[in-house]
């Protein structure tokens, strides 16, 4: 291990937490403000320059800590590393004074905790890191002050006391029968088990709340549109992939078989696609429209989590694309939720090229080709290839992940349709715009950042797919075109038959 990984390590997850001490000094709320963009920094130079395969050890920490990388930690650092920088660039432009210290507290405290836990390999590491996460992001919820904010919070503070529970029992339960402290046993220990169904019960649970589980989701769409938009974007962007990871890391993948729970997450899954695009399309708030979106994202990459659920043998193939999917989703999300702040400019060429701007990032997530969506989502249809798996619901998989790629569309369609009444013309600050223009960036730069070989499943060239992957891509897209089309036709049909029934 180079001595640069251990030091950036503690010097990652430590430079947020002198943020409380800053906060003593009256005069030092510019400074922290200013200095948000930089806390992730060593966390974004250790993902990119780091081998994985190191190992940190802190026999004083608890009970004995131990933080290490691999592919798959490394692949969520650096996600959260780069939406954490560029919406800290966000927050420059975007804060006003009145509880600039009291923001830059909790931000400070949120980011620690989502990047200790990231890169923490034993239980008690990890739980104290994902609770710090859980409990200082009520501080960025309700930040505005208003009512509408406070009962958010009130409802993700139950529900997140709720999944803290869970995951603490869960995760005590599988120490026990593990003999260990250390996640990298739990899955082994957790498929032989006398307790198994209880545990992964806890634990799909727990970790469910915050990744927008279907009837564990409640909090999300009320948390979102009242948040400040740089703190949404890191909620739905990062924060919610750490309830996606603690899955990854505890859950006995690989180890065993379980058809029913895998069926169950399949479901579960399919339910969060689609219902939340159901309801998401029915919103009149943008970011309440996101809210879902993430939820219905979110419900896909559960789907792939229940596959390897039921099918050992193609959970590390699964695992290849779940974290391809998570980095594609977090980034193209965050740009999409930094895009609500924005101001359009006077000129009109300024207009169209925002507007194009704001749109490539959600045409992504639906799977434009020649975009990491569309790589994530040839990735994910050739991981959940029928005659590739084997458990009961295999079949239903290809239709599933087709309804999910037009209802990604559709929300992405009338996210824009809500926001067209939103934005208006007027000066973006240079800080708010620098972060809003980093984060598209690396939306869609990060198809660049992709393996072009994710455990064989999409060759090289991937920028030169075969006709038949352009199309796979292309006709789910088409029909969300013609829902939406169908439903603005039928929109303004009734609102011109009002007018002519009731002239005055």
């Amino acid at each position: 291990m180079m001595v640069a990984e251990p030091g950036l390590a503690v010097l990652a997850v430590c430079l947020p937490l002198l943020y409380p001490v800053m906060a003593l000094r009256a005069n030092w709320h510019r400074a922290m403000c200013f200095a948000l963009p930089l806390l992730p920094l060593p966390a974004f130079f250790l993902a990119v320059s780091s081998d994985s395969g190191w190992q940190l050890e802190l026999p004083w920490l608890l009970n004995g800590g131990l933080w290490a990388m691999d592919d798959l930690r490394r692949l969520f650092l650096l996600l959260t590393a780069v939406l954490w920088t560029v919406a800290g660039v966000y927050a420059v432009g975007y804060l006003a004074l009145p509880h600039m210290r009291r923001f830059c507290v909790c931000w400070g405290l949120t980011l620690a905790g989502n990047l200790g836990l990231t890169m923490a390999v034993d239980i008690g590491s990890f739980y104290s890191f994902f609770a710090l996460m859980t409990f200082a992001g009520y501080g960025l919820i309700v930040h505005e002050g208003t009512k509408e904010a406070h009962y958010a919070g009130r409802v993700y503070m139950a529900m997140a006391v709720l999944g803290e529970m869970s995951i603490l029992a869960g995760l005590l339960l599988a120490a026990s029968a593990a003999d260990s402290q250390l996640l990298t046993d739990l899955p082994t220990a957790l498929a032989r088990a006398p307790q198994r169904d209880l545990i992964v019960a806890l634990l799909i649970a727990g970790f469910g709340v915050k990744a927008g589980l279907p009837l564990l989701h409640f909090w999300l769409p009320l948390a979102h549109p009242v948040a400040p938009t740089p703190a949404s974007a890191v909620l739905s962007g990062a924060m919610i992939k750490a309830g996606l990871l603690g899955w990854l890391v505890t859950l006995p993948f690989g180890e065993v078989a379980l058809s029913g729970w895998g069926a169950s997450m399949v479901i579960a899954g399919a339910v969060g696609a689609i219902g939340a695009a159901i309801l998401g399309v029915l919103q009149h708030r943008p970011k309440a429209v996101l809210a879902y979106s993430s939820i219905s994202q979110m419900g896909l990459m559960v789907l792939m989590l229940g596959a390897a659920l039921a099918d050992p043998e193609r959970a590390p193939v699964l695992f290849s694309v779940i974290g391809l999917y998570a980095l594609h989703h977090g980034l193209a999300k965050g740009s999409l939720f930094l895009s609500a702040g924005v101001s359009l400019p006077a000129g009109r060429m300024g207009q169209v090229v925002t507007w194009i701007l704001i749109a490539l990032p959600g045409l992504s997530l639906a799977g434009l080709p020649f975009t990491s969506g569309a790589l994530a989502k040839l990735a994910m249809k050739a991981g959940l290839a029928e005659d590739s798996l084997d458990f009961a619901l295999a079949g239903y998989l290809s239709p599933l992940m087709t309804a999910g790629a037009i209802a990604t569309l559709l929300l992405v369609l009338r996210y824009l349709w809500t926001l067209s009444a939103k934005l208006e013309t007027g000066h973006n600050p240079p800080m708010l715009l620098a972060g809003w223009l980093a984060a598209v960036t690396a939306s869609l730069i990060a198809f660049w950042w992709m393996p072009w070989d994710v455990a064989g499943l999409v060759k090289a060239p991937v920028w030169l797919p075969a006709s038949y992957q352009v199309w796979a891509l292309v006709w789910p897209m088409l029909i969300s075109l013609a829902l939406a089309g169908s439903a603005l036709l039928i929109s303004r049909r009734g609102r011109l038959a009002a007018i002519r029934s009731n002239p005055w």
